[in-house]
């Protein structure tokens, strides 16, 4: 279910793949699995076999120049880089001795020894206690311009409530404790190379429509993905780079392999399937074909077509047969029979919606709502209840991302001084007061993979002056801009989205930065414009934020040159290099942090990352909080059980645990009790079972 977001922190380009394209004799009016399989074998095999002559000439040519080099610290460079391509080259070969990307054998070929796991040892997930029924109601900020699960733009940000975090895949991470639980795989085993792993389907796995799933429907997804009938680019380059074969035994037994060994490798390995019912009309025209259809998933919702209003709402409805309702991981999850996204695209209004119970829960986490809104008769009165929860997930990077390739944002001393030149303290003392901390860096809450000896540089107009000035920013307008002798004026346009907690924050930065000569432009707009606007690269600065996931952190996407530019030198659109970032050792690291077989080799390749981040500037951490404070009615209901205290701990935000439930016996009692003035005893708690030690609070500043 949350299979996008870790293809995310999976995605993997070589350093070489520019000017490769899949095969075009895939386009087709309808899909054709069997004729276009064979084409795609043929086509990795080709690629692989050109990259293995390409590295070889390069490391001969490496070889000539180390034997030639008489600088020592460029001596140490070429032999990193020769060490890099010596392993890439080792890495392809093993893949081309692979075989085809796609076979097919019998069961009675399995491995003999095979040890199966089944994840069963692991805790239930939820309450005993909860009920099924009722419908939750939320909202959006705005309509997602596509519900396609991938193609443009289905990177959106309510793909996560429509696919990510209700689909089932093979396998999962159990949200408490880490480990892998079973999904539609009712057991696996890991190959004794450690790179392939072997997959037996539950006999019940069906999708949302009734029809079992098949280990080929597996193929299907890479099919649809991998044709060129559709624009993924990254998505095209991590099924490439990645994963190295599918290998199918019996209709419910597949094996999927990566290149190489990697920790939990089940988990990387796991896909969701893709249903070829649903996708038989897929071809050329797929992107206009299916952008308002929702496909079958194995998860327990889907989008009836009357309850996709567009522009209004999406609810989703449960499925009454749902292959997993009594499964040990599912059965306390999703409970709600319907869940209602309305489109509300003021946040004021969402919130005088809630208050009048139109919406049942509501985040809270920032003081304006926690200390100031939240202080409410409905809350007096025992009909709202406020939780404060501490979880045990990834920090968001909430922070400002700057794009290298437009100037002067190309120039390394503007960046370093737009970080000393941004007081996120003030942010954090006046918007947070006081409840947030500083991000350190690209990451924080991966443990032992962060970086400990990295901190954020403080607000310091004196340094942030002095980098502006080696950059050629010398003198002072009327206003206090540094300008250039030319007369140009120090000016970045910052982009965010226009909701009004950012427009205050962004109104601080910007008010900020003018006292070391800064001009921040100011550019909100609607959510969905910006997010478009980052993916096209036309921003300068933006304020944005990934939804980072367990189990480890990730970089490739966001910092590979290959995700920045094309063969040609032109930027790449849509990818999530924001930055356009490019450096060869961050092209090597972002390379082998991907190949890593041991923590130990993730750790350490992480840490020089991220210094490399930081060192870079195209990052200005901005802020973070250790825990989640969410406002609900009384009729949505929380565990608190042995298993589960309310949510479990690695989740952002408690609602997409799916874990709470609708009493409609206490919705009508709630609301008899709002009519006749009845009241309930005040609710507010702290769940703190799941909290970890304190995160460091602030930095000091001018």
């Amino acid at each position: 279910m949350r299979f996008y977001l870790h293809i995310l922190a999976a995605f993997l380009t070589l350093l070489f793949f520019s000017g490769c394209q899949a095969p075009e004799e895939d386009l087709a009016n309808e899909a054709d699995f069997d004729k276009w399989y064979p084409q795609y074998n043929r086509y990795i095999r080709d690629w692989l076999t050109k990259q293995i002559g390409e590295i070889e000439g390069e490391l001969k040519k490496l070889e000539e120049d180390l034997a030639a080099e008489e600088d020592e610290d460029r001596e140490k460079k070429l032999e990193t880089t020769r060490v890099a391509k010596t392993n890439l080259l080792a890495r392809m070969r093993s893949r081309l001795g692979m075989g085809d990307y796609f076979q097919f054998k019998t069961e009675a070929e399995l491995p003999p020894d095979l040890v199966w796991s089944n994840g069963l040892e692991q805790p239930e997930i939820g309450d005993p206690a909860s009920r099924k029924g009722g419908t939750f109601r939320y909202f959006i900020s705005s309509f997602p311009p596509t519900i396609r699960p991938f193609g443009p733009n289905s990177n959106n940000s309510f793909r996560g409530e429509l696919y990510d975090n209700v689909e089932v895949s093979l396998v999962e991470l159990h949200p408490e404790t880490g480990e892998i639980m079973p999904g539609i795989a009712k057991e696996w085993a890991v190959g004794k190379e450690g790179k392939t792993v072997f997959f037996r389907l539950d006999p019940d796995a069906k999708y949302n429509d009734g029809v079992p799933v098949k280990a080929i429907d597996f193929m299907w997804w890479v099919y649809i993905r991998a044709s060129d009938n559709v624009v993924t680019p990254w998505f095209k380059q991590y099924l490439r780079e990645q994963l190295a074969q599918f290998t199918l035994y019996a209709e419910d037994l597949i094996a999927i392999s990566l290149p190489e060994p990697k920790p939990k490798l089940p988990y990387f390995a796991s896909v969701p399937p893709s249903a070829p019912h649903f996708y038989k009309e897929y071809g050329p025209d797929y992107k206009e074909r299916y952008q308002w259809r929702v496909p079958p998933t194995t998860a327990a919702y889907t989008v009836k077509p009357e309850d996709l209003v567009k522009g209004v709402s999406i609810t989703l409805s449960r499925v009454d047969d749902w292959w997993a309702n009594d499964k040990k991981f599912f059965r306390f999850r999703y409970n709600a029979d319907r869940i209602r996204y309305s489109v509300v695209r003021d946040r004021a209004k969402a919130w005088e919606l809630f208050r009048a119970g139109e919406i049942d829960y509501f985040p809270i986490t920032l003081p304006e709502y926690w200390y100031q809104k939240s202080e409410m008769p409905p809350v007096f009165n025992g009909y709202v209840e406020r939780y404060t929860w501490y979880n045990q997930f990834p920090r968001i990077p909430w922070s400002l991302y700057l794009n290298s390739a437009k100037p002067p944002l190309d120039n390394h001393d503007i960046r370093l001084g737009i970080c000393f030149a941004t007081n996120w303290q003030k942010v954090i003392d006046v918007v947070f007061r006081g409840d947030a901390s500083r991000l350190p860096g690209w990451t924080k809450g991966y443990g032992r993979f962060d970086n400990p000896e990295i901190s954020a540089r403080p607000f310091s107009i004196s340094k942030a002056r002095e980098h502006f000035a080696k950059a050629g920013y010398v003198k002072e307008d009327e206003n206090g801009i540094l300008m250039k002798q030319n007369g140009e004026r120090l000016e970045v346009a910052l982009t965010f989205s226009n909701v009004p907690v950012r427009a205050k924050m962004m109104g601080i930065i910007k008010e900020e930065a003018l006292k070391a000569g800064l001009k921040f432009i100011m550019d909100g707009l609607d959510h969905t414009v910006t997010y478009k606007k980052q993916m096209q690269k036309n921003h300068q600065a933006v304020f944005s934020g990934w939804g980072f996931q367990p189990p480890y952190p990730r970089y490739y996407e966001y910092f590979h040159s290959n995700n920045a530019y094309d063969d040609k030198g032109n930027l790449k659109h849509n990818t999530n290099n924001v930055f356009s970032f490019s450096d060869e050792r961050m092209d090597q690291l972002a390379v082998a942090f991907r190949n890593a077989r041991t923590e130990d080799e993730l750790e350490e390749t992480a840490h020089e990352m991220q210094q490399i981040i930081h060192d870079s500037g195209v990052y200005v951490p901005g802020y973070m909080t250790e825990f989640v404070r969410i406002g609900c009615w009384r009729w949505v209901r929380w565990p608190d059980c042995e298993n589960t205290e309310f949510c479990p701990p690695r989740v952002y935000v408690p609602f997409e645990s799916y874990v709470y439930w609708i009493d409609e016996d206490m919705q009508k009692q709630t609301q008899a009790a709002k009519r006749s003035g009845q009241k309930f005893s005040e609710v507010q708690v702290v769940k703190q079972r799941y909290r970890i030690k304190s995160e460091s609070k602030g930095e000091a500043s001018e």
